[in-house]
């Protein structure tokens, strides 16, 4: 009975070290979080994680559009700078055609710039990189001139918006919830998940399997210009105005940072929305830490750039992992998925 006990735990162990490999988050994330807990004063409170939640909610948000874009082996270097257009465009048209006008059309132009860096990448064969950066560039430069200074927002219900809560939370924690516990459906449920894990599994199978891999490329392009643009407006909302400098220089870099700290591969084909959103906590954590140690932010900055060592060291050791990363539920369906998309 004392051997049968043995086996059992080391069965336990053997199956939580597997995890923790597989997840590389897990580790991480625990790991921070322990340590900020035990040896930074004020970190361990409910007050505290509340406020870590509010002042990452936005960044979970464009994080989740740069998930579905990694997955199928593409990242977007515009978010950051399209998120402050976004933002500025929003504070600077509401007083002219209403807030919830100015709200629609900014989620248009998301739309609309992610299918158009969409139809580059995949039918013009443009280079993701330079389309993306050459977008970088672009809407920094007409963000500062449609403005060179802070817009102040006129509309008293917008800026309330970012401070109401329910049960505790603000409405911009509760709505990047939503946005990773969607994305995770979809991911998990939907024919286009389970073909934007095969498309950056495997590119070429995906096609011979019948998959539309040029319209998923571009519906993902499209779903991370929209939440870039829905980060941008979250910030308009909590800080009551805009800033042309909003996004730059390393937003998208912090998104993109936050996903392969997840456990995502940058080479696409592997990820889960769910520890994308453990990546910003741990981003999250390490912020509020410098700021309760009272560090400089020049500290922040070397920090980061340990961090994307890091990530790059990670994005190395999954790329040894097999790519599809689909639940055990649906990993028996993939077949059958791939077959009905041949008839």
């Amino acid at each position: 009975q004392h051997e049968g006990r043995e086996e059992r735990m080391k069965r336990i162990a053997g199956r939580i070290t597997a995890v923790m490999r597989s997840n590389t988050i897990i580790p991480i994330f625990l790991g921070v979080f322990l340590s900020a807990s035990l040896f930074v004063g004020n970190f361990f409170s409910l007050e505290n994680f509340i406020n870590i939640l509010g002042q990452n909610a936005a960044k979970g948000v464009m994080a989740v559009g740069m998930t579905f874009l990694i997955l199928n082996g593409y990242f977007d270097l515009s978010a950051g700078t399209l998120m402050g257009l976004a933002s500025c465009l929003l504070v600077g048209i509401t007083p002219s055609v209403g807030l919830f006008a100015a709200i629609v059309l900014m989620l248009l132009l998301g739309l609309a710039v992610g299918t158009l860096n969409g139809l580059m990448v995949t039918k013009l064969k443009i280079n993701a990189f330079i389309v993306t950066m050459a977008g970088m560039t672009l809407w920094r430069g007409l963000t500062f001139i449609y403005t060179e200074q802070t817009i102040r927002n006129t509309s008293k219900g917008f800026y309330e918006l970012s401070r109401n809560s329910f049960l505790g939370l603000s409405y911009p924690v509760w709505l990047c919830l939503i946005f990773v516990a969607a994305g995770q459906a979809v991911l998990r449920y939907s024919r286009h998940g389970r073909n934007t894990y095969a498309a950056g599994g495997n590119m070429n199978s995906a096609k011979n399997a019948g998959i539309n891999v040029d319209r998923t490329v571009i519906i993902n392009f499209a779903v991370c210009s929209l939440c870039a643009v829905v980060a941008g407006i979250m910030y308009a909302s909590k800080f009551n105005s805009a800033s042309p400098t909003l996004g730059w220089p390393d937003a998208h870099m912090l998104a993109i940072a936050a996903v392969v700290l997840g456990g995502t591969k940058l080479s696409g084909g592997y990820g889960n929305m769910l520890y994308t959103f453990g990546g910003v906590l741990v981003l999250g954590f390490i912020d509020n830490i410098m700021n309760l140690l009272k560090l400089s932010s020049y500290y922040n900055t070397l920090v980061f750039g340990i961090i994307l060592i890091l990530v790059l060291y990670m994005d190395k050791v999954l790329r040894e992992k097999p790519a599809y990363n689909i639940p055990d539920k649906h990993n028996s369906d993939d077949k059958h998925a791939t077959e009905k998309e041949k008839k």
